[in-house]
């Protein structure tokens, strides 16, 4: 009877540490908060685009874009910093110039993160004239092929 009492008591310890350290979404309510460890309030976003890591990031609900960011390891060389998108659950879309932040410090020209936000890093001209032009590479390869096998019969 005490080893099975020493046993419960084991299992609901290391039940109720897990709970405390992963955290719980409920249900699909369109913006949601999450209770982290610590009793940190997180929210969760979406990062699409040129950062070194995109994808669905749970961070604590006073982190700002350039935190998210951050801890995506960052915009790419092709990012265009000017220009970043933030799309709202209300489908409302908003334009953040990091950039302008970077040069001047003046916080008041990011928005503040709200649960559910897709942040939208997009690439600069450079990123899509390389695109272009590696189809057009491609292209030219093909074609050579086709000119050089036709030679050959």
């Amino acid at each position: 009877m005490k080893k099975s009492l020493i046993l419960l008591m084991v299992v609901l310890t290391v039940s109720f540490a897990r709970a405390q350290e992963i955290p719980v979404q409920y249900g699909d309510r369109p913006a949601q908060y999450i209770l982290g460890g610590n009793d940190m309030l997180l929210i969760t976003v979406n990062l699409w685009g040129h950062v070194q890591r995109p994808g669905i990031y749970s961070v604590p609900s006073n982190y700002g874009l350039v935190d998210l960011m951050s801890s995506a390891g960052g915009p790419l060389q092709s990012a265009r910093l000017s220009d970043i998108r933030i799309v709202r659950k209300n489908q409302q879309v908003i334009v953040a110039d990091v950039e302008s932040y970077i040069k001047t410090g003046d916080s008041s020209l990011l928005p503040i993160l709200q649960p559910g936000d897709t942040i939208i890093v997009s690439g600069n001209i450079t990123d899509v004239i390389t695109k272009i032009l590696s189809v057009l590479r491609d292209i030219a390869i093909i074609a050579n092929v086709i000119i050089i096998a036709s030679r050959v019969n």
